[in-house]
């Protein structure tokens, strides 16, 4: 069964100019489900780097508020199909194993910059296929398995920038989805849920829409 998130909202969004669900636009009700674990077929796929590293419980979102002012949703419509944390792994459902980014459904859709920020990574890893890493400042956050990368390393991006196509690359991978690993602070960060920016981009698409 199909279910909605906490964080279901209706959010700014227009596609004007190539941006869409960024703060200042019109709302048009985008979607944000979560799909039970075993209802899709999703990846067994890991960040660019070792999956064994210490991930962050929790990460101070008044310091993004503070240092963020602009903020998209990475896919028109968010429905997670694998969150973050300790899992089966896809690959071989007999073990368990951390999974430190948070799967999205996606087949082939335009992939769109969080926030505003540097690409820092443009490239392809065994694991996590073609990818593309994004320096907020505050964190960086890594779109992995496309199928097309649409910037360069050095290029500065706006939040609602489409920077990506959505694809099923890479090896741990079971079917075409967006994988999103977030780190706090730099490259080298510990990684941290990014269901927490998804909440922040809602929190901070409502509060526009009401001031």
């Amino acid at each position: 069964m199909i279910f909605v998130s906490v964080f279901d909202v209706c959010v700014a969004q227009n596609r004007v100019n190539g941006t869409f669900n960024t703060v200042g636009y019109v709302a048009n009700n985008p979607k944000v489900y979560v799909l039970p674990e075993d209802s899709i077929s999703t990846d067994g796929d890991e960040d660019v780097e070792a999956t064994k590293e210490q991930s962050l419980d929790s990460i101070p979102t008044n310091v993004i508020k503070s240092r963020i002012s602009n903020v998209s949703f990475p896919l028109k419509d968010i429905w997670i199909t694998s969150p973050f944390g300790i899992r089966k792994d896809p690959m071989n459902r007999k073990r368990r194993r951390m999974h430190n980014g948070l799967d999205l459904r996606a087949k082939y859709e335009p992939v769109y910059a969080m926030m505003p920020g540097v690409i820092t990574a443009v490239s392809f890893s065994k694991n996590g296929g073609y990818y593309v890493t994004v320096n907020h400042g505050i964190c960086v956050c890594s779109y992995l398995h496309l199928s097309k990368i649409l910037v360069r390393r050095g290029q500065r991006v706006q939040a609602g920038q489409m920077v990506a196509i959505s694809g099923n690359s890479g090896k741990r991978t079971t079917g075409p989805h967006l994988h999103i690993t977030c780190r706090w602070g730099n490259e080298k960060g510990k990684f941290f849920n990014p269901v927490v920016l998804l909440n922040f981009v809602a929190d901070e698409l409502l509060n526009n829409l009401k001031s």
